[in-house]
Protein backbone atom coordinates (compact mmCIF):
# COMPACT_ATOMS: atom_id res chain seq x y z
CA UNK A 1 0.00 0.00 0.00
CA UNK A 2 0.97 3.62 -0.49
CA UNK A 3 0.36 5.25 2.89
CA UNK A 4 1.09 8.78 4.07
CA UNK A 5 1.42 9.43 7.80
CA UNK A 6 0.89 12.95 9.07
CA UNK A 7 3.35 12.93 11.96
CA UNK A 8 6.20 10.59 12.90
CA UNK A 9 5.76 10.66 16.65
CA UNK A 10 4.84 7.75 18.89
CA UNK A 11 2.03 6.27 16.81
CA UNK A 12 3.02 7.46 13.35
CA UNK A 13 6.63 6.47 13.86
CA UNK A 14 6.00 3.02 15.29
CA UNK A 15 3.03 1.95 13.17
CA UNK A 16 4.45 3.42 9.99
CA UNK A 17 7.82 1.85 10.71
CA UNK A 18 6.25 -1.59 11.08
CA UNK A 19 4.39 -1.19 7.78
CA UNK A 20 7.58 -0.03 6.07
CA UNK A 21 9.40 -3.12 7.39
CA UNK A 22 6.67 -5.21 5.72
CA UNK A 23 7.50 -3.57 2.39
CA UNK A 24 4.80 -0.91 2.09
CA UNK A 25 5.40 2.54 0.61
CA UNK A 26 5.45 4.88 3.62
CA UNK A 27 5.77 8.66 3.42
CA UNK A 28 5.80 11.05 6.38
CA UNK A 29 4.61 14.65 6.50
CA UNK A 30 6.89 16.09 9.18
CA UNK A 31 8.61 19.24 10.37
CA UNK A 32 12.14 20.03 9.22
CA UNK A 33 13.89 18.79 12.37
CA UNK A 34 12.25 15.37 12.14
CA UNK A 35 12.73 15.26 8.38
CA UNK A 36 16.49 15.67 8.75
CA UNK A 37 16.66 12.85 11.30
CA UNK A 38 14.65 10.46 9.12
CA UNK A 39 16.66 11.24 6.01
CA UNK A 40 20.00 10.79 7.78
CA UNK A 41 19.24 8.08 10.36
CA UNK A 42 15.83 6.61 9.50
CA UNK A 43 13.23 5.73 12.11
CA UNK A 44 14.29 4.28 15.46
CA UNK A 45 11.85 1.73 16.88
CA UNK A 46 12.33 0.54 20.46
CA UNK A 47 10.47 -2.33 22.11
CA UNK A 48 11.13 -4.74 25.00
CA UNK A 49 13.03 -7.06 22.63
CA UNK A 50 15.47 -4.38 21.47
CA UNK A 51 16.02 -1.49 19.08
CA UNK A 52 15.85 -1.46 15.29
CA UNK A 53 16.29 1.07 12.53
CA UNK A 54 13.97 1.51 9.55
CA UNK A 55 15.30 3.55 6.65
CA UNK A 56 13.04 2.66 3.71
CA UNK A 57 10.65 5.58 4.25
CA UNK A 58 10.40 8.98 2.59
CA UNK A 59 9.46 12.44 3.87
CA UNK A 60 7.73 15.59 2.63
CA UNK A 61 7.15 18.96 4.23
CA UNK A 62 3.53 19.20 3.13
CA UNK A 63 0.75 16.85 2.09
CA UNK A 64 0.41 18.98 -1.05
CA UNK A 65 3.67 17.40 -2.27
CA UNK A 66 2.01 13.96 -2.45
CA UNK A 67 0.20 13.45 -5.76
CA UNK A 68 -1.56 10.17 -5.00
CA UNK A 69 -1.94 7.63 -2.19
CA UNK A 70 -4.19 4.87 -0.93
CA UNK A 71 -4.45 6.18 2.60
CA UNK A 72 -3.54 9.27 4.62
CA UNK A 73 -3.26 8.48 8.33
CA UNK A 74 -3.39 11.40 10.76
CA UNK A 75 -1.20 10.57 13.77
CA UNK A 76 -0.75 13.88 15.54
CA UNK A 77 -1.62 15.45 18.85
CA UNK A 78 -4.44 17.98 18.59
CA UNK A 79 -3.63 21.14 20.50
CA UNK A 80 -6.56 23.55 20.42
CA UNK A 81 -8.72 23.74 17.30
CA UNK A 82 -8.00 20.83 14.93
CA UNK A 83 -6.73 21.62 11.44
CA UNK A 84 -7.70 19.06 8.80
CA UNK A 85 -5.83 19.03 5.45
CA UNK A 86 -7.56 21.22 2.90
CA UNK A 87 -7.34 18.52 0.25
CA UNK A 88 -6.27 14.90 0.01
CA UNK A 89 -3.96 13.29 -2.59
CA UNK A 90 -5.69 11.72 -5.57
CA UNK A 91 -7.38 8.44 -4.65
CA UNK A 92 -6.62 8.78 -0.94
CA UNK A 93 -8.90 8.00 1.98
CA UNK A 94 -8.33 9.86 5.26
CA UNK A 95 -7.95 8.02 8.59
CA UNK A 96 -7.99 9.49 12.09
CA UNK A 97 -6.18 7.81 15.00
CA UNK A 98 -6.22 10.63 17.55
CA UNK A 99 -7.63 10.37 21.07
CA UNK A 100 -10.56 12.65 20.31
CA UNK A 101 -14.27 11.95 19.89
CA UNK A 102 -14.66 15.23 17.97
CA UNK A 103 -12.00 14.78 15.30
CA UNK A 104 -13.77 11.90 13.47
CA UNK A 105 -16.97 13.97 13.30
CA UNK A 106 -15.10 16.88 11.77
CA UNK A 107 -13.27 14.64 9.28
CA UNK A 108 -16.46 12.98 8.13
CA UNK A 109 -18.10 16.37 7.70
CA UNK A 110 -15.16 17.67 5.64
CA UNK A 111 -14.39 14.69 3.37
CA UNK A 112 -17.61 12.68 3.45
CA UNK A 113 -18.02 9.12 4.70
CA UNK A 114 -16.87 7.82 1.31
CA UNK A 115 -13.35 9.20 1.89
CA UNK A 116 -12.97 8.77 5.63
CA UNK A 117 -12.17 5.86 7.98
CA UNK A 118 -12.11 6.25 11.79
CA UNK A 119 -9.50 4.19 13.61
CA UNK A 120 -8.53 3.43 17.20
CA UNK A 121 -4.97 2.80 18.40
CA UNK A 122 -4.39 0.72 21.50
CA UNK A 123 -0.75 0.74 22.55
CA UNK A 124 1.53 2.29 25.14
CA UNK A 125 4.11 4.01 22.93
CA UNK A 126 6.26 6.99 23.92
CA UNK A 127 7.98 9.45 21.62
CA UNK A 128 11.61 9.48 22.78
CA UNK A 129 12.81 12.13 20.34
CA UNK A 130 12.51 13.02 16.64
CA UNK A 131 11.62 9.86 14.65
CA UNK A 132 12.11 7.67 17.76
CA UNK A 133 9.20 5.64 19.12
CA UNK A 134 9.32 3.33 22.15
CA UNK A 135 6.71 0.58 22.51
CA UNK A 136 6.54 -0.20 26.22
CA UNK A 137 5.21 -3.72 25.67
CA UNK A 138 1.74 -5.22 25.95
CA UNK A 139 -1.07 -4.39 23.55
CA UNK A 140 -0.22 -3.22 20.01
CA UNK A 141 -3.43 -2.92 18.02
CA UNK A 142 -5.40 -0.92 15.47
CA UNK A 143 -9.15 -1.21 14.96
CA UNK A 144 -10.89 0.52 12.05
CA UNK A 145 -14.02 0.22 9.95
CA UNK A 146 -16.02 1.68 7.11
CA UNK A 147 -18.75 4.26 7.46
CA UNK A 148 -19.53 3.90 3.74
CA UNK A 149 -19.17 0.94 1.32
CA UNK A 150 -16.79 3.05 -0.81
CA UNK A 151 -14.00 2.63 1.78
CA UNK A 152 -14.38 -1.13 2.25
CA UNK A 153 -11.65 -2.07 -0.30
CA UNK A 154 -9.11 0.13 1.52
CA UNK A 155 -10.19 -1.32 4.87
CA UNK A 156 -9.61 -4.85 3.57
CA UNK A 157 -6.26 -3.91 2.04
CA UNK A 158 -5.06 -2.30 5.26
CA UNK A 159 -6.17 -5.33 7.24
CA UNK A 160 -4.03 -7.55 5.00
CA UNK A 161 -1.09 -5.15 5.24
CA UNK A 162 -1.19 -5.08 9.04
CA UNK A 163 -1.33 -8.87 9.02
CA UNK A 164 2.30 -8.76 7.86
CA UNK A 165 3.32 -6.82 11.00
CA UNK A 166 3.22 -7.33 14.80
CA UNK A 167 0.24 -4.93 14.93
CA UNK A 168 -3.03 -6.69 15.69
CA UNK A 169 -5.66 -5.45 13.23
CA UNK A 170 -9.42 -5.56 13.74
CA UNK A 171 -12.12 -4.51 11.31
CA UNK A 172 -14.78 -3.14 13.66
CA UNK A 173 -18.43 -3.28 12.53
CA UNK A 174 -19.32 -0.20 14.59
CA UNK A 175 -16.09 1.75 14.68
CA UNK A 176 -17.53 4.95 16.17
CA UNK A 177 -18.59 3.04 19.28
CA UNK A 178 -14.99 1.85 19.57
CA UNK A 179 -13.77 5.45 19.28
CA UNK A 180 -15.88 6.24 22.35
CA UNK A 181 -14.73 3.13 24.20
CA UNK A 182 -11.13 4.24 23.69
CA UNK A 183 -12.01 7.73 24.95
CA UNK A 184 -13.67 6.21 28.02
CA UNK A 185 -10.32 4.70 28.88
CA UNK A 186 -7.57 7.05 27.78
CA UNK A 187 -9.35 10.37 28.31
CA UNK A 188 -10.81 9.40 31.68
CA UNK A 189 -7.69 7.81 33.14
CA UNK A 190 -5.42 10.46 31.62
CA UNK A 191 -7.47 13.33 33.02
CA UNK A 192 -7.85 11.77 36.47
CA UNK A 193 -4.16 10.85 36.42
CA UNK A 194 -3.25 14.48 35.76
CA UNK A 195 -5.52 15.67 38.57
CA UNK A 196 -4.15 13.19 41.10
CA UNK A 197 -0.64 12.99 39.58
CA UNK A 198 -0.72 9.21 39.74
CA UNK A 199 -0.27 6.32 37.27
CA UNK A 200 -2.93 3.83 36.22
CA UNK A 201 -2.32 1.28 38.98
CA UNK A 202 -3.15 3.89 41.64
CA UNK A 203 -6.17 5.19 39.73
CA UNK A 204 -7.72 1.74 39.34
CA UNK A 205 -7.39 1.04 43.06
CA UNK A 206 -7.37 4.11 45.30
CA UNK A 207 -9.44 6.28 42.92
CA UNK A 208 -11.47 3.53 41.26
CA UNK A 209 -14.90 5.05 41.99
CA UNK A 210 -13.87 8.40 40.51
CA UNK A 211 -12.44 6.72 37.41
CA UNK A 212 -15.60 4.71 36.90
CA UNK A 213 -17.80 7.80 37.39
CA UNK A 214 -15.95 9.60 34.59
CA UNK A 215 -16.44 6.58 32.32
CA UNK A 216 -20.16 6.38 33.12
CA UNK A 217 -20.53 10.06 32.20
CA UNK A 218 -18.61 9.59 28.94
CA UNK A 219 -20.83 6.63 28.04
CA UNK A 220 -23.95 8.70 28.76
CA UNK A 221 -22.60 11.44 26.48
CA UNK A 222 -22.00 8.94 23.68
CA UNK A 223 -25.56 7.65 23.98
CA UNK A 224 -26.92 11.20 23.92
CA UNK A 225 -24.93 11.80 20.72
CA UNK A 226 -26.52 8.78 19.05
CA UNK A 227 -23.66 6.31 19.58
CA UNK A 228 -25.15 3.09 20.88
CA UNK A 229 -22.83 1.49 23.42
CA UNK A 230 -23.64 -2.03 24.52
CA UNK A 231 -24.76 -2.78 28.06
CA UNK A 232 -21.73 -3.51 30.21
CA UNK A 233 -19.38 -1.27 28.20
CA UNK A 234 -18.12 0.54 31.30
CA UNK A 235 -17.33 -2.79 32.98
CA UNK A 236 -15.49 -3.92 29.84
CA UNK A 237 -13.37 -0.76 29.75
CA UNK A 238 -12.59 -1.02 33.47
CA UNK A 239 -11.49 -4.63 32.93
CA UNK A 240 -9.17 -3.45 30.15
CA UNK A 241 -7.72 -0.81 32.50
CA UNK A 242 -7.05 -3.57 35.04
CA UNK A 243 -4.95 -5.42 32.45
CA UNK A 244 -2.57 -2.53 31.76
CA UNK A 245 1.01 -2.37 33.07
CA UNK A 246 1.62 -0.76 36.45
CA UNK A 247 2.99 2.74 36.15
CA UNK A 248 1.29 3.43 32.79
CA UNK A 249 0.32 7.03 32.07
CA UNK A 250 -1.31 8.74 29.11
CA UNK A 251 0.52 11.19 26.86
CA UNK A 252 -1.99 13.92 27.77
CA UNK A 253 -1.29 13.33 31.45
CA UNK A 254 2.47 13.48 30.93
CA UNK A 255 2.27 16.64 28.83
CA UNK A 256 0.12 18.45 31.40
CA UNK A 257 2.38 17.55 34.32
CA UNK A 258 5.52 18.48 32.35
CA UNK A 259 4.09 21.94 31.65
CA UNK A 260 3.66 21.30 27.93
CA UNK A 261 0.74 22.02 25.64
CA UNK A 262 -1.59 19.03 25.74
CA UNK A 263 -4.66 17.40 24.21
CA UNK A 264 -6.79 18.49 27.16
CA UNK A 265 -9.13 20.59 25.03
CA UNK A 266 -9.54 18.00 22.26
CA UNK A 267 -10.05 15.09 24.64
CA UNK A 268 -11.86 16.34 27.75
CA UNK A 269 -13.21 19.52 26.16
CA UNK A 270 -14.47 17.50 23.22
CA UNK A 271 -16.65 15.35 25.45
CA UNK A 272 -18.03 18.46 27.16
CA UNK A 273 -18.87 20.12 23.82
CA UNK A 274 -20.51 17.00 22.39
CA UNK A 275 -22.61 16.69 25.54
CA UNK A 276 -23.75 20.30 25.17
CA UNK A 277 -24.50 19.89 21.46
CA UNK A 278 -26.51 16.75 22.28
CA UNK A 279 -28.73 18.55 24.78
CA UNK A 280 -27.13 17.19 27.92
CA UNK A 281 -24.22 17.98 30.26
CA UNK A 282 -21.00 16.34 31.42
CA UNK A 283 -20.36 18.05 34.78
CA UNK A 284 -17.51 15.77 35.91
CA UNK A 285 -15.63 16.33 32.67
CA UNK A 286 -16.35 20.06 32.90
CA UNK A 287 -14.93 20.11 36.44
CA UNK A 288 -11.81 18.20 35.39
CA UNK A 289 -11.38 20.40 32.29
CA UNK A 290 -11.61 23.59 34.36
CA UNK A 291 -9.23 22.28 37.04
CA UNK A 292 -6.65 20.99 34.58
CA UNK A 293 -6.83 24.11 32.42
CA UNK A 294 -5.85 26.18 35.46
CA UNK A 295 -3.21 23.65 36.50
CA UNK A 296 -1.73 23.54 32.98
CA UNK A 297 -1.51 27.32 32.79
CA UNK A 298 0.20 27.47 36.18
CA UNK A 299 2.72 24.77 35.24
CA UNK A 300 3.49 26.61 31.99
CA UNK A 301 4.06 29.81 33.92
CA UNK A 302 1.02 31.55 32.44
CA UNK A 303 -1.24 33.92 34.37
Amino acid sequence: MKIVFIGAGAIGGYYGGQLAKAGHDITYVVREETRKVIESEGLTLINPEGTENVSNVSTVASLDEVESADLVISAIKIFGEPALPEKLPEGAVFMTTENSVEYPLLAEEKYGAQRFIPAVVRAFIHREGPATAHHMGGVLALSFGSLDPATEPVVQELNEALGQTPIKAKIHPDILSDVWMKAMMVTCFGALGAVQEEPIDVLRTKYRESLRALMVEAAATANAAGIELKEGTVDKVMAFVDQQPEGATSSMQRDILEGLHSELDSQVGGIVRIAKNSGTTAPLHQLVWDALSAKSAKLRGEK
